[in-house]
């Protein structure tokens, strides 16, 4: 008897290290449910495709820089603050764990050069060094240089990159959200998938308005 509280412990703990690697990713794939849910319903998103977003997925940029069995789930296509935008999740398995993104990518009304800002880091293990492009911009501002990291490689990029737009704008964003702008899409991504449709809406606003384009209150 004296031992078999011991085992039990024992036994319990091993079935929550277990579990607890499964339970995580079904429970960020059901709180993305809700966010497609909540688009169709609010803002009249329908299907997308897979095939739309490999001219994305396959530029081997964060956060499609590492792992396998990568795939994408939830694929919507609608409009959002009078623009075309794609939604998906994410997901990539690197040493047994399982990671998952929300994305959102918005047709832009013109190409812009590229240019990008990380409110993460990308994630990075001992066979995956650290993805960092040339042009890192250093605005000066303690608080926004402390948490957000900025590239840019052109002049007008560079004039955006510098902006007092952008720094009020993304220390006011509720998530540090990611996003780079490529030719005529910015895309949007976050670890771990978006918190709900209101929280996505809200950051692709903040990307937009510093990319310096015009007020797009209506969504």
């Amino acid at each position: 008897m004296g031992y078999t509280l011991p085992i039990v412990l024992v036994v319990l703990l091993a079935l929550f290290f277990a579990v607890t690697p499964h339970l995580e990713p079904r429970l960020l794939r059901l709180r993305a449910r809700r966010v497609t849910e909540d688009l169709r319903a609010r803002h009249g998103f329908r299907d997308g495709s897979k095939a739309a977003w490999s001219g994305v997925t396959g530029t081997g940029w964060p956060p499609f820089h590492y792992g396998r069995r990568k795939c994408l789930d939830g694929e919507l296509i609608g409009s959002l603050y009078g623009l075309p935008v794609r939604i998906a999740g994410y997901e990539v398995v690197t040493t047994g764990t399982r990671h998952r993104y929300g994305l959102a990518v918005v047709a832009l009304p013109r190409p812009l050069d590229w240019f990008e800002v990380r409110g993460e880091r990308p994630f990075s293990a001992a066979r995956i060094p650290e993805h960092v492009p040339d042009g890192r911009v250093t605005l000066g501002v303690a608080d926004f240089d402390a948490h957000w990291a900025v590239y840019a490689d052109t002049s007008d990029a560079l004039l955006t990159a510098g902006s007092r737009r952008l720094v009020e704008t993304m220390l006011d964003a509720p998530a540090r959200l990611n996003f780079r702008v490529r030719g005529g899409d910015l895309l949007l991504w976050v670890r771990d998938g978006w918190f709900g449709a209101a929280e996505l809406t809200v950051c692709l606003g903040a990307a937009l308005g510093a990319l310096g384009l015009p007020d797009r209150s209506d969504v």
